[in-house]
């Protein structure tokens, strides 16, 4: 099931979000969805790359990252081999949204492909994870926070597209706990559907 969600959805998953995470329930909303079910991947090698300057963007990228090195087959790019290879980094990429005010107006198609394949090219690597994390959304000056974003997920030779994610997480609590939550719910799914997932130890 597709759960590709414009700007009303988006504030309604904040919306629940924060209700959730009051009552002590769940803190994200992960959505990994192939473009082709079908997916056969045709490589080890992945980079996970920041689409914006924002500090919380940048950290989101770099947990995604290390929990994929744990948790799955992929070879993964470290973030000194990707700051040396497209210095500077991290840098602005054009993403799938219209404006990023208090959400995200998700539009797929309009993400800087041109750039993103120069990219992927120069990094040498089988997948491009771009994620996109621009805002922060604040209620009532609350420390707990509610953090969208985005990601789309490229193959090589082509750069062609072969999966978006919508995700939604709280963020703000002692020790991030939310967050790495959220991550590993988002590396397990990009994991199993791109059939690289750990095999269970038996």
């Amino acid at each position: 099931m597709k759960h590709w969600f414009g700007s009303r959805a988006v504030l309604a998953i904040l919306g629940l979000l924060a209700i959730v995470s009051s009552a002590g329930c769940t803190h994200y909303y992960v959505a990994f969805n192939l473009n082709d079910e079908q997916f056969k991947p045709k490589g080890t090698s992945i980079a996970v790359i920041s689409g914006t300057k924002e500090p919380q963007n940048v950290a989101l990228v770099q947990m995604v990252s290390d929990t994929l090195r744990k948790k799955s087959r992929y070879h993964v790019a470290s973030a000194a081999q990707i700051s040396s290879a497209i210095a500077p980094y991290p840098q602005t990429i054009k993403g799938p949204y219209k404006s990023a005010y208090f959400s995200l107006d998700v539009d797929w198609d309009l993400s800087d492909r041109q750039k993103i394949a120069g990219i992927q090219r120069t990094l040498g690597v089988d997948y491009l994870y771009v994620i996109w994390a621009p805002i922060q959304v604040s209620s009532d000056g609350n420390a707990m926070r509610s953090m969208p974003a985005i990601a789309q997920l490229f193959e090589k030779p082509n750069s062609q597209e072969v999966a978006k994610t919508d995700l939604a997480f709280v963020v703000g609590d002692e020790g991030g706990v939310y967050l790495k939550e959220g991550v590993e719910e988002l590396a397990r799914q990009l994991a199993e559907q791109t059939k690289m997932a750990v095999a269970a130890k038996k």
